[in-house]
């Protein structure tokens, strides 16, 4: 019987991933838009944390220092209002 090995947790791909805007609601039923930032798999899908900002600059910025500190790729789909 043939078997393959698996990966390791620790090699698996990750990416910081800036996306948005997307609407959302404000407890005042005002619509605003807001931006994601997140660590992610292969897949885009979260592994931790997902931010939720109300400004692109703020996001951006977040998304850029995350990527730096953990060295990780960027994933840039945001754009801004």
């Amino acid at each position: 019987m043939a078997t393959t090995p698996a990966k390791a947790i620790g090699a698996q791909w990750r990416g910081v991933f800036f996306d948005g805007p997307q609407s959302h609601t404000n407890h005042d039923g005002d619509e605003i838009p807001v931006w994601f930032v997140f660590i992610g798999d292969a897949d885009a899908n979260p592994v931790g944390t997902v931010y939720h900002c109300r400004d692109f600059k703020s996001a951006q910025a977040l998304a850029r220092q995350m990527a730096h500190d953990r060295r990780l790729e960027l994933i840039n789909e945001a754009m801004p209002d």
